[in-house]
């Protein structure tokens, strides 16, 4: 019921409350509004498999049947070479972790192409950006009602979904799409539209909880570039920034000082330069030289999630087993060739939404933010922002703009 009543804040002049909410949109929301779930385990296994499952063969039963209209665009076309590519690197390091991962991120790949083959109306666009609230405020409520924290020497908030406990840096990517959403929404003043700027408060709020410096940078990243390049008019965009600087006000003065004392004290500088980023630049300093010691190591890199033995056997006594940065990930794994495919794919993101759909373009840019204190390859939130990126909608078809644009210049 909470789905079907906020998705009729749509603008009635617009002419797509009479567009239909198809039954792959459905299934498609079904999938997105697991994501807070992820961690959740069950005797059938993972929340988020029992999820894929039926959403990939039912999907796929209608792709068969002729129920959707196909398009490929070229998102599809970089991450599946990009795939391929992760599979040939089995050649290099085969233990269980490799394969495992490997396996997980070719099914994804085949959930985001079966969900992103089809084109969306506008409504069913909205629809499911609606989900993507109903997600946020449920991460939210989760964190707002939590009363666990670290240990007694930490004060961060214990993220727990049914009992199951999230990374507190994970747990705020989250966040990146509803909130997103709720500055749209609250631009637009859609109906009863203030309750966006409160829901968008509450958000940071309990991103501060959690201690996740890099989470709160993402975030304000994602909604800084969306004021800079989802707003077109000036006038709007200044009234935007005076609204977001009183809101910080408000943060900062009011807001901040709710926290206890050393989860204050995790965001000054002077911590933040005294630990180097939780010991992340000495990790960081250790992959790059052991990679860059032999050539066919920066070319191949040596195999999914490698990072775990070679830091395991270093000298230095390491307590973590992977990269926290996506790109040296996938360096030290998969050489260069994997890293620039890589690549290929996070502007092939940027490109095709920068003009017709910014707020995904700038969740993408807020994901890759995160990626420079995360690692991730079947991270749920980088795999579902993805998935809106390499959406076609009907009258916004990204390829289509390109291909008028290129036309108009007189190249072809």
């Amino acid at each position: 019921m909470g789905i079907l009543a906020l998705s009729k804040n749509l603008k009635p002049e617009s002419g797509i409350c009479r567009e239909k909410i198809g039954l792959d949109c459905l299934i498609v929301c079904l999938y997105l509004i697991s994501l807070p779930f992820t961690v959740v385990s069950t005797p059938f296994g993972s929340v988020l498999r029992l999820v894929t499952v039926p959403v990939v063969a039912i999907l796929a039963l209608r792709t068969l049947m002729g129920k959707t209209t196909i398009t490929f665009n070229y998102i599809h076309f970089f991450y599946m070479i990009y795939i391929v590519y992760t599979i040939f690197g089995l050649i290099f390091l085969h233990d269980e972790m490799a394969v495992t991962v490997t396996r997980d991120m070719v099914t994804i790949a085949m959930t985001m192409l079966l969900i992103t083959v089809r084109t969306y109306n506008e409504r069913e666009k909205d629809f499911m950006e609606t989900v993507w609230l109903l997600v946020g405020l449920f991460c939210i409520f989760i964190c707002l009602t939590s009363t666990e924290v670290l240990s007694e020497y930490e004060s961060r908030v214990v993220i727990r979904v049914f009992g199951y406990q999230e990374d507190q840096n994970q747990f705020c990517a989250y966040l990146i799409m509803p909130t997103l959403v709720c500055l749209r929404r609250f631009i637009e003043k859609r109906r009863f539209y203030p309750i966006y700027l409160i829901i968008t408060v509450l958000a940071m709020y309990a991103v501060l909880k959690t201690g996740s410096r890099g989470g709160l940078i993402g975030i304000l990243a994602g909604m800084i570039m969306y004021i800079l390049f989802g707003i077109k008019s000036m006038r709007t965009r200044i009234l935007i920034i005076i609204v977001a600087i009183f809101m910080a006000v408000i943060v900062v003065t009011v807001v901040f000082p709710l926290l206890p004392a050393d989860v204050q004290n995790r965001y000054s500088m002077e911590t933040i330069i005294a630990d180097r980023g939780t010991g992340r630049l000495e990790v960081w300093d250790y992959l790059l030289n052991y990679t860059t010691e032999k050539t066919e190591r920066i070319i191949h890199g040596t195999g999914i999630f490698s990072t775990y033995g070679i830091l395991e056997n270093s000298t230095l006594g390491f307590s973590v087993g992977v990269a926290h940065n996506t790109f040296i990930q996938i360096f030290v794994d998969q050489g260069i060739i994997g890293l620039v495919l890589f690549l290929f794919v996070v502007v092939a993101c940027a490109i095709r939404n920068i003009k017709t759909q910014p707020l995904y373009f700038c969740a993408f840019m807020s994901v890759m933010v995160f990626s420079l204190s995360l690692t991730f390859y079947v991270f749920k939130p980088y795999i579902n922002i993805m998935i809106m990126c390499a959406m076609s909608f009907s009258g916004q078809m990204s390829e289509n703009i390109i291909k008028k644009s290129i036309e108009e210049k007189g190249e072809i």
